[in-house]
């Protein structure tokens, strides 16, 4: 599954501590401690969770780019119709 964040100003990534263009990884192991649903990781380890992604995408237009929207969309607890979800090819 390709899960991008998008996130178009420097400064606002370096802020989090990400880079422009950060692959997040969808980690399944976790699924039974999130009740069943897929976890969205940064490349550090750490949880990438909706709040974060609509902070980001508040500050600066930020987008998620996935070949996978129901994968992301549970995982991070988003509706599908949600602003910054961009649905692309594998």
């Amino acid at each position: 599954m390709k899960a991008t964040l998008i996130i178009p100003d420097a400064e606002v990534a370096g802020k989090y501590g990400l880079e422009t263009v950060t692959e997040l990884r969808c980690n399944e192991e976790f699924c039974a401690t999130s009740f069943g649903y897929p976890v969205l990781q940064l490349p550090n380890g750490d949880i990438f969770d909706c709040p974060t992604f609509r902070e980001i995408r508040e500050a600066c237009d930020a987008t998620l780019e996935t070949d996978n929207l129901v994968k992301v969309c549970l995982g991070l607890g988003l509706p599908r119709s949600e602003p910054g979800l961009v649905l692309v090819e594998a």
